[in-house]
């Protein structure tokens, strides 16, 4: 078996050939990735806007704000959020976006080859914060369950 140097990140979205953006894979993998991810390329430059964030939530929001608004294969997002450091569970950090004010809207299309596909549009985004997006997240979620906590008291 012979091992090929492949970009994590590729160039043509903005990866470079730093030590942390390259890995060993198997020829038969990077091929198969590279077919895969050349897929995505005509959207490269929304993909540019997004990738090299260092946290999860900001990758997929500023790709889905790349897209002004447009549908955003869920199979493009999972690959952005997961760019710097797997994502297992992509979908709960979009999510959490909603618990930030923003409104993101999902459409399923049942004919598009041999499986549904998912899609989705960010159809209102609030700015960023200050400090780690994962820390207004909790921030965010703990005003919630104070409002319902607070809403169930009696006076």
């Amino acid at each position: 078996m012979k091992l090929a140097v492949d970009h994590k990140i590729p160039q043509a979205w903005g990866g470079g050939n730093e030590i942390e953006n390259l890995q060993p894979l198997c020829e038969d993998c990077n091929s198969g990735k590279k077919d895969y991810y050349a897929t995505y390329d005509s959207h490269s430059e929304e993909i540019k806007e997004a990738i090299l964030h260092d946290e999860p939530h900001r990758r997929i929001g500023e790709l889905l704000k790349a897209f002004e608004g447009k549908w955003v294969p869920s199979d493009l997002i999972g690959i952005v959020a997961s760019a710097k450091q797997y994502q297992e569970d992509y979908q709960k950090r979009l999510r959490e976006l909603r618990k930030l004010g923003w409104i993101i809207k999902s459409q399923r299309r049942y004919h598009e080859g041999t499986r549904v596909r998912t899609y989705y549009q960010a159809t209102h985004c609030e700015p960023w914060g200050d400090g780690p997006i994962r820390a207004q997240i909790s921030a965010a979620e703990r005003a919630i369950k104070e409002k319902r906590l607070d809403g169930g008291a009696k006076p």
